[in-house]
Formats: structure tokens, sequence, C-alpha cells
């Protein structure tokens, strides 16, 4: 179930963050070390009750410090936080995104636990903790 729920909460965030890249941690292609863009990977799904599910997500936003500026992350950094911003409080329009592309289990919302920015392996790297809430299907 992991990969689907990266495959739905990618489809989330493309919709927000166009022109950037945003790809599935499980996705098989090589990632580019050169390019801005957004990572996202679902460390665990855990069984809470019925069919309710909740996902723990982390997103990662990583700039080539050598190529961009730290503005220029703190930039997209925001455009993150707003697309994350708006999953959370907009269920519907995200439901719409996330249960097509996931096809496992249905959007119920999500929440945002942290984020933070640092410098690592010569990229300005913002990561997002985020808790989607999840219905699987039946």
């Amino acid at each position: 179930m992991n990969a689907s729920v990266e495959r739905g909460f990618a489809a989330v965030l493309r919709e927000s963050l166009v022109g950037l890249q945003v790809r599935e941690a499980t996705c098989s292609e090589p990632l580019p070390s050169d390019l801005q863009l957004a990572v996202v990977e679902c460390a665990s799904v855990e069984h809470v009750a019925g069919p309710l599910h909740k996902a723990a997500v982390k997103v990662w936003l990583g700039t080539p410090a050598f190529d961009a500026s730290e503005a220029e992350h703190a930039r997209a950094a925001n455009r993150l936080c707003a697309a994350l911003d708006a999953a959370a409080s907009d269920t519907v329009a995200a439901a719409a995104l996330f249960d097509p592309a996931c096809q496992v289990a249905s959007w119920r919302g999500c929440f945002v636990k942290s984020a933070s920015l640092d410098v690592q392996d010569n990229t300005w790297r913002t990561t997002a903790d985020v808790v989607v809430g999840l219905c699987a299907a039946g």
C-alpha cells in the first residue's frame, strides 16, 4: 500500500507545484542530483480501526546549493507548504486527485506534523512530515 499512497500523495502535490518535479521514493527512475525536486516517501501505513488507516508521509524538497540560491529554495519551500496547507484544508479537492492515483485507499485528510530546513550533501533541503488519514478500498 505504501507505493500506492506515494503515488496518490504525489498527484496531490503535482497539482499545486506546477513546474517542479514531484517523484515517488519508490520510483525506479534515477533521481537527478542537479534539479530541484520533491520526493514523496510513505514510510508506513498503520491500521487504526475498521477500514481506517493512517500513513506516515515525508516530503523532501531538494535544491542544489551550487546551482540555486537559498532564496530560490525558500520560494519553492513556501509553495510546498502552501500545497500541504491546501491539501489539509480542502479534503474534497485533495481526494479528487489522490483517490484515482492511489486506487487502494481514499483520502480522508492530512495533518502536517513538522517542517524543517537544512543543507545536506550540497543541497538545500526542506523536509515535511505529514500524517494522512485513509480509508482502505473494500
